[in-house]
């Protein structure tokens, strides 16, 4: 004797949020299981009116029909491939775009199964449907094209008590593979069925799946699919190192996502540390204003922050010089603020906006940062180069700068 089973446990997609429809709708499952197998008077309704019988019953029955189920084999082992491939459907999707995708793969697997019911295919002439494998069937489907280059973690368990073998494990397997296997052993048994006499419905199993990739290819998954695939690539190879094969990875993603900055943000990044300077700088100057043009003030800041820290020059103008030190001065970095007044006089000297980041340097130098040396080093600064005019008066009057002390040693520039 010789026993092998298997089943999948995970896809190798992570998750940006809780797939909180994907586990009401296993609850609503599990609770329709418990009130037709235990409790069928609970409610003034006969539970078998859900089931799908094709040519009778009500027609709103190819709908319920999804959540209800025979037997308690049949429950567990749609719950446990819902689970799977329910939430990185959700999470991309949207819940309500998967509630609606579900529900019409799952009936079109059931008038599939109707068709097939009808025609007296299969040896299911005047059988009903019930429970969720058709939509199921479908999100495999719909997977395939969305997450084509997956994982999906497969737990298998092989008994053979005469060869004393009992192994068990979890193996990632392709998700192209494994679909390819599911589908193979429905075509296979649905074509023996007739001899079997098996009543599983391989009309709905199949017509959901079909119905699947025909969706996601409508729906312009494939591109999606791609984008995704590109960006896990891509962070991979940075992870482990591999630069420029990051790089390219994400020029791949941004020719399908070019909006994506915070993407085109990895591949600036990647493309510093492979010594790309110059082009890193570019992508980097290129996020900060679209940032900035976009109301993100706060991220354009940490843009540049992280820039500077790693000696990027970004090439700013002298109103986005300015425009960094004045936020923040708002947020009350002050050494920030005066690290980047000064790095905008430095870079342009007799800009007005230049000038007047001399006359900010000196300000906070007394005030706010409190280094009375930084400050009189700036004020021999001033009165060396700053021009005749109303910020020059200022600082005539607030600080004395007619005043020249001996050997008073002017600051460096860059």
């Amino acid at each position: 004797m010789y026993f092998f089973y298997f089943f999948p446990v995970g896809l190798d997609r992570r998750l940006e949020r809780r797939p909180v429809l994907t586990w009401s709708l296993m609850l609503v499952m599990a609770v329709a299981f418990a009130w037709i197998k235990y409790a069928p008077d609970l409610v003034p309704m006969d539970p078998w009116d859900l089931v799908f019988f094709p040519g009778d019953g009500h027609p709103w029955a190819v709908a319920t029909a999804v959540f209800m189920h025979a037997g308690w084999f049949h429950l567990l082992g749609n719950l446990l491939y819902f689970f799977v491939f329910g939430p990185p459907l959700e999470d991309r999707l949207g819940p309500w775009k998967f509630a609606f995708y579900l529900l019409l793969l799952g009936n079109f697997g059931n008038l599939v199964h109707g068709m097939v019911s009808a025609l007296g295919l299969l040896g299911q002439e005047g059988m009903g449907v019930m429970g969720a494998s058709g939509a199921i069937a479908g999100m495999l489907g719909f997977s395939l094209i969305r997450f084509y280059d997956a994982k999906v973690e497969v737990a298998w368990w092989v008994l053979a008590p005469l060869a004393g073998q009992n192994k068990a494990g979890k193996t990632p397997v392709p998700l192209a593979a494994a679909a390819g296997l599911w589908l193979l052993l429905q075509i296979v048994q649905a074509s023996v069925a007739p001899e079997t006499g098996a009543n599983v419905s391989f009309g709905a199993h199949l017509g959901g799946f079909l119905m699947g990739l025909v969706l996601a290819l409508a729906l312009g998954e494939l591109r999606a699919g791609k984008a995704e695939a590109a960006q896990i690539r891509a962070r991979r190879y940075f992870d482990s190192g591999h630069f420029h094969a990051a790089s390219g990875a994400w020029s791949e993603y941004l020719e399908l996502v070019p909006g994506d900055w915070e993407a085109r943000m990895e591949m600036g990044r990647a493309l510093k540390v492979t010594g790309q300077v110059a082009e890193s700088a570019t992508i980097f100057r290129q996020g900060f204003r679209s940032m900035l043009s976009d109301g993100r003030a706060d991220e354009a800041l940490v843009l540049y922050d992280e820039a500077t820290r790693s000696d990027l020059d970004l090439h700013l103008e002298p109103e986005d010089l300015a425009r960094v030190a004045v936020l923040k001065e708002r947020q009350s970095d002050y050494h920030g603020a005066l690290d980047a007044y000064r790095r905008l006089y430095e870079s342009f000297p007799q800009h007005t906006e230049g000038q007047r980041a001399l006359v900010r340097v000196i300000v906070l130098c007394h005030g706010k940062v409190a280094d009375p040396v930084a400050a009189e080093r700036w004020l021999h600064e001033a009165r060396m180069h700053l021009p005749a005019g109303s910020w020059r008066g200022f600082l005539e009057r607030e600080f004395n700068l007619s005043e020249v002390p001996d050997g008073d040693p002017a600051p460096t520039r860059r």
